[in-house]
C-alpha cells in the first residue's frame, strides 16, 4: 500500500538530526506527523513545530521497552529513526536499545494494525563492524551484509564506534526477520553512510552532541597545523537526501507475495566522498577566516588502500532519486551550521 498525504505518519526519534529533516519534509509534503521524543527534547521539538497544526509529539522514554499504543493511534504507517547513539550505552545496552527498539515498534505496530514502516539503518551494516572494507576498492551494494554477533559486541573488547556499527547490524537484520516471519507486513530500510548538513533543532552542549557533523567539526576546530586525523570512511550522504529517501520509502507498493521484500533495502549516498585532504583544501581556499583552525596538509598520512563506493542504482530506479546534494554544498552549509552552534556553547 502506498502512503500519501494527508497520512499520519509516526516518526520515533522525531527530535534527531535526520528525524527532524523527516518532520519537516513530511510536513512539506502536506503530511500529517506524530513524533516520539524524550527528556528535554520533547518540548525542543514542541516549540520547534509549534506553528505547524499537523505536529504533535508524544513522550516515550524507552524505545526498547515504551508502550506505543497510544502514539500509534489513527497511524497509517511507521518511520522508525530511533537509536542509541555512539558510546553513550554500554554494549549491552547499545545492543539493546538498537535490536529491542525496532523489534518493539514494529511489533506493536503490527499489533495497532499498521503493516507499513522505513526503518532508518545505515550504510555500515553493508561491511563487518571494523570497516577494513572501506579501502578496498569494492563496490558495495544493497547484496552486502556485514557479520556482527551480540556475543562477540559485548566480550570481544571492541571500542564504542565498532559496538556501535554491530549494533546497527543485528537490528536492521532483526527487522528483515521480522518482515519475513510477518508477511502482511511492508518494511523499507534506507541505508545512508555518515550524515551531514544543516540542524534544524539545536543539538545539545559541545561536540559530543553532534553526531556525523563531528567528523567535519574535528577538521574545522582545532589548532592550527594540528596533524591530519585518520580518515574515517569517506562516504556521506546530505541529511536533506536522506530524508527525502524515506519519504519517497513510504510511497512505495509492497512487494508482491513471493518476491523478495529485501529488494526494499535502498543505499543512498553523495557520489563524491568528503576525503579529508580535499575538505581542508576546500575549507582553506573558500574560508580564510577558519585557516587558523585547520590541520596540516603536509605529511598527510596516504589513504591505507584504495577506496571503495557504493552503487545507488536501486535508490535511483527505484525511488527515483537521480542526483544528490554536492559535497561543496553540503560542506557550506554544515560549516556554517556547525559555526552558529559552537557559538551558542560559550
Amino acid at each position: 500500500m502506498s502512503i500519501s498525504p494527508p497520512a499520519l505518519i509516526l516518526v520515533t526519534g522525531a527530535s534527531g538530526f535526520l528525524a527532524t529533516h523527516i518532520v519537516t519534509q513530511l510536513l512539506e509534503g502536506g503530511y500529517r506527523v506524530r513524533g516520539t521524543a524524550r527528556g528535554a527534547k520533547l518540548d525542543l521539538i514542541r516549540e520547534h513545530f509549534k506553528a505547524n497544526p499537523n505536529f504533535e509529539v508524544v513522550k516515550i522514554d524507552d524505545i526498547a521497552t515504551g508502550d506505543f499504543s497510544s502514539a500509534l493511534k489513527g497511524v497509517n504507517a511507521v518511520i522508525h529513526t530511533a537509536s542509541p547513539l555512539v558510546g553513550k550505552a554500554a554494549p549491552a545496552e547499545q545492543i539493546q536499545g538498537a535490536v529491542e527498539g525496532t523489534l518493539n515498534v514494529l511489533r506493536q505496530a503490527v499489533a495497532a494494525g499498521i503493516y507499513k514502516a522505513v526503518v532508518t539503518s545505515s550504510w555500515a551494516t553493508l561491511l563487518d563492524p571494523d570497516h577494513k572494507d572501506v579501502f578496498k576498492g569494492i563496490t558495495f551494494t544493497e547484496q552486502n551484509y556485514g557479520k556482527a554477533t551480540r556475543e562477540d559486541l559485548i566480550n570481544g573488547n571492541h571500542d564504542p564506534f565498532y559496538i556501535y556499527m554491530g549494533s546497527k547490524i543485528l537490528a536492521e537484520e532483526a527487522a528483515w526477520k521480522f518482515a519475513e516471519e510477518n508477511p502482511q507486513f511492508d518494511l523499507a530500510t534506507i541505508n545512508p553512510p555518515f550524515l551531514f548538513g544543516k540542524f534544524l533543532l539545536h543539538p545539545g552542549d559541545g561536540p559530543s552532541s553532534l553526531g556525523s557533523n563531528v567528523i567535519l567539526y574535528q577538521l574545522i576546530a582545532g589548532k592550527g597545523g594540528r596533524p591530519l586525523p585518520p580518515q574515517a570512511s569517506p562516504e556521506y550522504c546530505h541529511v536533506a537526501d536522506a530524508a527525502r529517501a524515506h519519504i519517497l520509502a513510504l510511497k512505495l507498493p509492497k512487494v508482491p507475495a513471493g518476491g523478495d521484500i529485501r529488494k526494499k533495502r535502498f543505499i543512498v549516498a553523495a557520489p563524491v566522498p568528503a576525503v579529508y585532504t580535499e575538505v581542508v583544501k576546500y575549507v582553506a581556499d573558500k574560508y580564510p577566516e577558519l585557516r587558523d583552525r585547520l590541520p596540516t596538509l603536509e605529511n598527510a598520512p596516504p589513504l591505507p588502500g584504495p577506496l571503495s563506493k557504493s552503487d545507488t542504482t536501486r535508490a535511483r530506479e527505484v525511488l527515483g532519486i537521480k542526483e544528490y546534494i554536492g559535497l561543496e554544498e553540503t560542506l557550506d552549509e554544515t560549516i556554517k551550521s556547525l559555526l552558529e552552534v559552537e557559538k551558542s556553547w560559550k
